[in-house]
């Protein structure tokens, strides 16, 4: 067996619309689609340390390091998937050309609606949604200073001990979230899938313009 397939043993999901950073690093040929998959870091985010996740969910495997500033959008990772964290001028360098994120255009307080694929559906504690706060610098990488220092939205099962529960808390193929009202211009959003049965989660970006 070689590389890729046994590599493909590890594969996990990611979102496939609409566009998120790791979709485009994939179009843009710096990362696979099994790397895509793997945006997997620690699910304590925004803390900084490992250990059990938050009540009412603390019988759940605890988590892992959540990812350090500059990572965030890999879920930690530095190989090859740290493209996704690159700035603009970052990525004009890597690619050898001028190049921006490309931006969704949504609206203050809209409907933002995502697909999955996975490849591997763990059990499922939710999905939380993280946004750049007001007058972020996109010239520098995502850090935990550049973001709102809470959620703006968390979509978790309720039922508790997971392994009592595990063939209801599933994966959702499609879900959907109120985007914040008072945003305007540039954003990024970061979404993650939160498994209740490992210490990770799969961490995947957008960026947004509000118009």
């Amino acid at each position: 067996m070689n590389k890729p397939e046994s590599k493909s043993q590890l594969k996990h999901g990611r979102v496939i619309s609409p566009a998120s950073r790791s979709a485009i690093a994939t179009e843009q040929g710096l990362i696979l689609d099994w790397e895509a998959n793997e945006m997997e870091g620690g699910k304590n985010f925004p803390s900084l340390t490992a250990g059990p996740f938050p009540r009412p969910y603390e019988t759940d495997n605890g988590s892992l390091m959540p990812p350090t500033d500059g990572y965030i959008l890999s879920g930690s990772k530095t190989d090859s998937r740290d493209c996704v964290n690159f700035t603009n001028e970052e990525m004009s360098q890597k690619l050898n050309r001028p190049f921006a994120w490309p931006l969704l255009d949504v609206n203050p307080g809209e409907t933002f609606r995502v697909k999955w694929v996975y490849t591997m559906p763990h059990v499922t504690r939710g999905y939380s949604w993280f946004i750049t706060k007001d007058g972020w610098d996109p010239e520098k990488r995502i850090s935990r200073a550049q973001l709102e220092p809470k959620s703006f939205c968390d979509d978790f099962y309720t039922q508790v001990p997971y392994y009592e529960h595990t063939a209801e808390l599933k994966a959702k193929t499609e879900h959907e979230v109120k985007l914040p009202t008072g945003k305007q211009g540039h954003h990024v959003i970061i979404l993650l899938w939160v498994v209740a049965d490992t210490g990770n989660a799969f961490y995947q970006a957008f960026d947004v313009n509000f118009k």
